[in-house]
């Protein structure tokens, strides 16, 4: 079991916006970075600064518009608030892969601000709508829709069907606010996992279900990785037979200053066999997820990985 948690909680190679030493910095780090930055705003101020970054529909009313955008990272401090925050940071980590960074950040605001935007209209109808949200439980809860959407097979723990752990999270979400009687909330978090579909489907993903949408885009593939396609490796140049006036093709050798025997030379780039191979770890992952790679499979994505994107 240990081993799986481990893999749960590494550290995916993901193209980030920017380097901090030698990791790259995802929208996963930065939004995980800022909610756990705001516990301790909360601490310092919980009635001042920290309620400014919380969705409260009613005050978005009033112009107060960039609560639409920074709800998610509005977290309290607390075991169960951290615990999500791990949970965020370890699976968002497997969907910043799938849809490739740009993609993300732009599913990542749109299951945001839709479902704020619709909910906050409905408020204006109905008071009894208005909500105050906060934190990253409906971002994460929407990923793991989207992902169990585009690979259906997935098994959490090779037990547990990823659907069927979405479907739990939603219900006890739902449950919880229904005991609340918080009508809005409920609608909420619907909005919140259709619009994450939707949006999802329409950027080439959650393929599995017959999801409205409108196609934008196409997958990326993992760990924001471009996908080429295969070709054959090109032998090398042989030697061409013939008399005087030809000469001898260079190809990748030399020739020992010693022996005077032809000595291979390692190519210094990328070779077909490694994209051959990183196409092959890619494929594993899209067919039965990151979690089923063992420890050598993940070093040896992340190295082809940095070779080839700096090629």
């Amino acid at each position: 079991m240990s081993q799986y948690f481990a893999a749960l909680f590494s550290r995916r190679p993901n193209d980030g916006w920017f380097r901090v030493s030698r990791f790259d910095i995802t929208t996963v780090d930065i939004m995980t970075a800022l909610a756990i930055f705001t516990m301790f705003l909360w601490a310092a101020s919980p009635n001042d600064i920290w309620p400014l970054f919380a969705l409260i529909s009613s005050e978005v009313r009033t112009g107060e518009i960039w609560r639409l955008v920074t709800w998610p990272i509005a977290e309290q401090p607390g075991f169960f608030q951290l615990i999500s925050i791990a949970f965020f940071w370890s699976f968002g980590q497997q969907i910043e892969g799938l849809f490739g960074r740009t993609k993300f950040l732009g599913w990542v605001l749109a299951i945001a601000v839709v479902p704020a935007v619709v909910i906050t209209g409905l408020g204006a109808l109905d008071p009894g709508l208005d909500i105050g949200e906060f934190g990253l439980s409906p971002i994460f809860l929407a990923g793991i829709w989207v992902y169990a959407a585009t690979y259906p097979n997935v098994r959490w723990f090779d037990v547990i069907p990823l659907w069927a752990v979405a479907a739990v999270f939603t219900l006890l979400q739902l449950l919880q606010l229904g005991g609340n009687r918080a009508t809005g909330g409920i609608l909420f978090i619907l909005l919140t996992v259709a619009t994450a579909l939707s949006v999802g489907r329409s950027l080439g993903f959650a393929t599995a279900w017959p999801i409205p949408h409108v196609p934008i885009g196409s997958g990326s593939g993992s760990g924001g990785i471009r996908r080429r396609k295969r070709s054959k490796p090109t032998p090398p140049s042989r030697p061409k037979r013939g008399g005087a006036g030809q000469r001898v093709v260079e190809g990748p050798w030399r020739r020992d200053p010693e022996t005077s025997a032809p000595r291979a030379v390692p190519p210094s780039g990328p070779t077909p066999e490694d994209q051959a191979e990183m196409d092959d770890l890619l494929d594993k992952i899209s067919a039965v997820g990151m979690d089923s790679m063992s420890t050598a499979e993940k070093q040896r994505l992340n190295e082809l990985s940095k070779r080839l994107r700096n090629r």
